[in-house]
């Protein structure tokens, strides 16, 4: 390998640490209080079709944009990036059910009440809301946008499906044996290893860094997490139907599987797309640099 492949694989395992390094937060927001909330915001929780309390905060002012958060994370990472965009928009933030201040109480998982709690957040952001989707949370609001007719604009990025292939498939089982057995530390390694395909040497690093508790505690809701994601692959049909102005945001870092990929899949399949690059930048923007992913998603807010 010559210097300058080296060079660039230095630079994509420090983003990828850096960001790691920056989600410790959601081990605080694991354990948080449930009168805790982000500086600056205003904390608040909105009641789900199912009765689910969904946590909440608001930040700035102007038309509203609902954000949906992914996998391993909580609201809490997000909140230098509802600061930046707050001075133009007014940003809510919540915890999706089962981890921070949206605690799943036992009740059934399914992709449907995720969509039933998006519904509820965008009916309290109010008419004209926009959301952003990132990650699992951008298959969440591409669901919520087919099975709701949203016609409003919806903005994902780097969205996780299964249109190329299933992404855990046939490693569930052992993925759920493992938290059925209180292993959770062997069950968010496996699922790290088989199903988000890092390396050893990544998990590892995982595992030295002050975030893996909270990860850890997060370990079933990523159970049902990837077991809903396995049937996110939308039909061309059903893509084609969306009634959303969709923007596709993509970072240049990310590696080509299985973010860019899957995101890519949505290309052919959703009309009238529109693609932007997150320059410099791959999974995490918004904690790695939250100025730069609040600029581009004001631009898809602007675009006419």
């Amino acid at each position: 390998m010559n210097d300058s492949s080296e060079t660039g694989l230095d630079r994509r395992m420090v983003l990828k640490l850096a960001g790691a390094a920056a989600l410790s937060s959601a081990c605080t927001a694991a354990a948080a209080e449930p009168g805790a909330r982000p500086p600056g915001g205003k904390h608040g929780s909105v009641r789900s079709a199912d009765g689910t309390e969904i946590g909440y905060t608001r930040f700035g002012q102007g038309a509203p944009v609902v954000v949906v958060h992914g996998t391993l994370t909580v609201q809490d990472d997000w909140a230098a990036f509802a600061q930046k965009l707050g001075a133009t928009r007014t940003v809510y933030l919540y915890d999706r059910r089962g981890r921070g201040r949206s605690p799943d109480l036992g009740k059934p998982y399914s992709l449907d009440r995720e969509i039933d709690d998006l519904v509820a957040m965008v009916n309290l952001a109010g008419p004209g809301a926009a959301i952003l989707g990132h990650s699992f949370g951008g298959g969440c609001a591409l669901a919520y946008a087919l099975r709701e007719k949203f016609a409003g604009r919806l903005m994902l990025y780097e969205p996780m499906n299964s249109i190329p292939a299933p992404i855990a498939g046939d490693r569930l089982p052992r993925m759920r044996t493992l938290i059925e057995q209180k292993q959770l530390d062997a069950a968010l390694e496996y699922a790290l290893e088989n199903i988000v395909r890092l390396s050893k040497h990544e998990i590892e690093m995982f595992k030295k860094a002050p975030l893996w508790p909270g990860m850890v505690a997060m370990a079933p809701a990523c159970l049902n997490e990837f077991t809903e994601l396995d049937t996110i692959k939308p039909s061309v049909a059903d893509a084609g139907s969306l009634r959303a102005r969709v923007w596709l945001l993509l970072g240049t870092e990310s590696p080509h599987e299985p973010n860019r990929t899957r995101s890519a899949a949505l290309v052919d399949r959703i009309p009238g797309l529109t693609l932007y690059p997150v320059p410099g930048q791959g999974h995490v923007a918004y904690l790695l640099d939250p100025s730069l992913l609040a600029k581009l998603v004001a631009r898809c807010l602007a675009d006419v």
